[in-house]
């Protein structure tokens, strides 16, 4: 298996052990009522109305993916020697606040070109971080990973999916992956999350995923396809 074949299983069983864990060990449940492979629980969130709801958050999304990576990397059948890192500082620099959409590096230094001519405060940017990046034995990055829950606002995933279209942190051998995980959705949820990736994948280097945790009618378990292929 190469490196994008390990990756993709490793997503494919993240998927599937959070639908067990969402399905029978919520912390409403007391008790877990079965058993999904994982000790990991999606705990209860007060609202400000003294009710309790189930607290579904990209934490829980990543801990699996860790859980699975561990399994994959620990399997002796297929020897995938590689290491990891969380919360890995960016190669490049962004800037994120007080603009109207994410600049990198390149980007600020020609605004910053123009600034200076017009003596006008520059801009400064900062290293970012990426949820997860997968090392090969030589520590080289092999694969940036971004991590999302319940079709947050335009601007989060305009800067994950900045950082992560960015050819400074990396070559085109680079694997770079968006997964998102969906408690609930409906025709307005596919739409919204639509518009606000489909920009961003035209260039077909990044991979999204996406699973959704409670099925409907429509829409069930990972739905990455359906909504990448959605037309208003």
């Amino acid at each position: 298996m190469n490196n994008k074949e390990h990756i993709e299983s490793i997503i494919e069983r993240t998927f599937n052990v959070i639908r067990e864990i969402y399905d029978y060990q919520q912390e409403k449940f007391g008790r877990p009522k079965g058993d999904s492979g994982s000790h990991i629980i999606f705990p209860q969130k007060r609202q400000t109305k003294g009710e309790y709801i189930t607290r579904v958050s990209e934490q829980e999304l990543k801990q699996i993916f860790i859980e699975q990576l561990n399994k994959e990397i620990n399997d002796e059948k297929e020897k995938w020697n590689v290491f990891y890192s969380v919360e890995t500082p960016t190669t490049d620099i962004y800037l994120f606040s007080n603009v109207e959409k994410p600049l990198c590096g390149k980007e600020i230094e020609e605004i910053n070109k123009e600034r200076e001519r017009d003596k006008q405060p520059l801009l400064k940017g900062q290293s970012a971080n990426f949820d997860l990046v997968i090392h090969d034995m030589n520590l080289n990055r092999i694969a940036l990973i971004e991590f999302k829950a319940n079709n947050a606002d335009d601007n989060d995933h305009a800067k994950d999916f900045k950082k992560l279209s960015n050819q400074e942190e990396g070559n085109n051998n680079v694997l770079r992956y968006f997964i998102e995980i969906i408690k609930s959705a409906n025709k307005g949820t596919i739409e919204s999350l639509n518009n606000k990736i489909k920009d961003y994948l035209n260039d077909g280097n990044i991979t999204f995923k996406c699973i959704l945790l409670t099925d409907s009618k429509e829409y069930k378990g990972d739905i990455s396809q359906y909504i990448l292929s959605h037309k208003k």
